[in-house]
């Protein structure tokens, strides 16, 4: 019997999986985004962008979603992709693999079978790595920058590392060590690589099996009994069904888990108090949310430590290091390096640390408010919640803190500053013309008196403040670190893999949602552990290997 896949949600992990199950003309496929489509003849120059300029764009973005980031705080406006190739679309397309311990981790908690020598080969059928020439080039194109493209900046803090002992790394993804590397980038020839662009081209669209239908927002699942069968989504204000044998929820770490308790798969209690019949029991659906917290320190720099003008690379090159810490894993900690700011002039002008840790303790949940899919779900992110995690985002603001004070790094930048704790990019971009006056005032500010702009981004930069010159340091307090930190756009873990026989998870190692018949997740929620590393290329590992096992399983 021909079989019909239904995929909600067209980001990272659902562009691949549409353009997987839809080869060999085995099977019929649909694809549900809820935000706009972006076919290659028409991709939006933003998106485009070598430079993560869509990540400025409200357009791709579903509105009113909030976040808390400690327990009992405010909540602030937690960005996340509504377009199609989600989060690639918009990212700020650092590529790089989750670590072989991560992996380990996963089996440990019941992922049977995602195992790092069981997901290395589809790391690397994704991977079109251009600097490799042995091995064949998979989709997703991917490069690394030259030695001529390192900042001078970077250039100097290897050579003060690598003084220190640290191992500089040719490629990160092949020797997941901890050292210094050239940073693995989502953009060849001046344009970004998203799951849409490299796995959705016009071959791909033009299979007879393969349907897109976009700006059509998922309400729910509907269910006969305890088989899904079809969903609900309205489009242009109007409410639709399709029925499918098989529906594959990639809607991602927060709507996904969102879905499914709409839908009465959840925690029966917190269901019920909001009038939505349980039809499975699943305590796990919406915990174990997890995050990388991170924290910004910008640079003013002389003009021979910029990035070239002409290159709008955001991050250029990284440190993986690690706390060292009791019960801690290698490779906890990581610094990035960034060598523009924006996408116009002034944007070399400056460059960025972001320290971050990478592999938390803490977990969060996702919640739904209401049953009413209009209304966004209550997105707890508790990070800090476990003590470890404090000490360790301490350890790695102070290892990038103390690269200001290097003899040989301080000739290589004027200020430096601890920046709020909202998204980097939004801090130096505006649209229109009001950006235009900003790019023509911050371009002669910072390459003016360094005591002026010293003072004018004092003030600008507030509740962030100076913290360093060549000659003289302010060091930053603990109070001002932990309260400097924001959460990546790497959501994670809250429809986790486990055995059937663990009460918090809620799918199984072949991402089958426990106690459903004819549902999966495939995302990166269902990751039992966040990866200690950007989570795009892992969720389209993810994407990659459980589109293999689905296509198993068809013959």
């Amino acid at each position: 019997m021909r079989k019909t896949y239904l995929v909600v949600g067209g980001g990272t992990a659902g562009a691949v999986l549409a353009a997987r199950l839809s080869e060999g003309d085995l099977a019929d496929v649909v694809l549900l985004e809820a935000g706009r489509d972006t076919p290659p003849h028409a991709m939006p120059d933003d998106i485009n962008d070598a430079f993560p300029s869509a990540s400025l764009n409200p357009g791709y973005f579903w509105s009113n979603l909030a976040a808390r980031r400690r327990a009992g705080g405010p909540g602030y406006p937690y960005p996340q992709a509504r377009v199609l190739g989600g989060g690639s679309s918009i990212n700020g397309m650092w590529t790089l693999r989750g670590l072989p311990t991560d992996f380990a981790r996963w089996v440990e908690l019941g992922a049977e079978g995602w195992g790092w020598e069981q997901v290395l080969p589809f790391f690397r059928k994704a991977e079109g790595d251009i600097d490799r020439t042995a091995v064949p080039a998979g989709p997703f194109k991917i490069r690394r920058p030259s030695e001529v493209e390192l900042p001078g900046f970077v250039r100097k803090i290897r050579d003060v590392l690598a003084g220190k002992g640290v191992e500089v790394i040719d490629d990160i993804n092949e020797q997941p060590d901890c050292g210094f590397f050239n940073m693995p980038y989502a953009a060849v020839g001046g344009q970004r690589s998203s799951s849409a662009s490299c796995y959705l081209t016009a071959q791909v669209r033009a299979r007879t099996n393969l349907r897109i239908i976009a700006d059509a927002a998922v309400e729910s699942i509907q269910m006969s009994g305890n088989r899904a069968c079809a969903v609900i989504y309205k489009k242009d204000g109007e409410v639709h069904s399709i029925a499918a044998h098989e529906v594959i929820l990639s809607a991602g770490a927060i709507h996904s888990p969102a879905i499914l308790m709409r839908s009465g798969i959840g925690a029966s209690a917190a269901l019920n108090a909001l009038g939505i019949q349980t039809r499975i029991n699943l305590r796990g659906v919406g915990q174990n949310l997890q995050n990388h917290p991170y924290l910004q320190m910008v640079l003013t720099l002389p003009r021979l430590a910029r990035q070239k003008a002409a290159l709008r690379a955001f991050a250029c090159a990284g440190v993986r290091h690690s706390s060292g810490l009791k019960n801690t894993t290698q490779g906890d900690l990581f610094l990035a390096f960034l060598g523009r700011v924006s996408a116009r002039s002034f944007g070399t002008d400056l460059a960025m640390f972001s320290a971050a840790l990478y592999a938390p303790n803490s977990r969060g949940r996702v919640e739904l408010v209401s049953a009413d899919p209009q209304i966004p779900p209550s997105v707890e992110f508790d990070f800090l919640s476990d003590p470890l995690d404090t000490e360790r985002m301490l350890l790695a603001a102070r290892f990038a803190e103390s690269l200001l004070a290097e003899p040989g790094f301080r000739s290589c930048f004027h200020d430096a500053f601890i920046m709020p704790p909202v998204m980097a990019a939004n801090q130096f971009n505006q649209q229109g013309l009001a950006g235009l006056i900003m790019n023509i005032g911050a371009k002669a500010l910072l390459n003016g008196p360094s005591i002026l702009s010293r003072w004018l981004l004092s003030k600008r930069f507030r509740p962030g403040r100076w913290i360093a010159s060549a000659s003289r340091r302010k060091p930053m307090s603990d109070a001002e670190i932990l309260g400097a930190i924001a959460p990546m756009g790497h959501p994670a873990g809250t429809c986790r893999m486990g055995h059937a026989s663990d009460p918090d998870a809620v799918v199984d190692a072949q991402c089958r949602v426990l106690g459903v018949e004819g549902l999966r997740v495939v995302d990166a929620s269902i990751m039992p552990v966040i990866t200690s590393a950007n989570t795009n290329l892992s969720t389209i590992m993810i994407a990659e290997k459980a589109a293999s096992m689905m296509l198993a399983d068809r013959v």
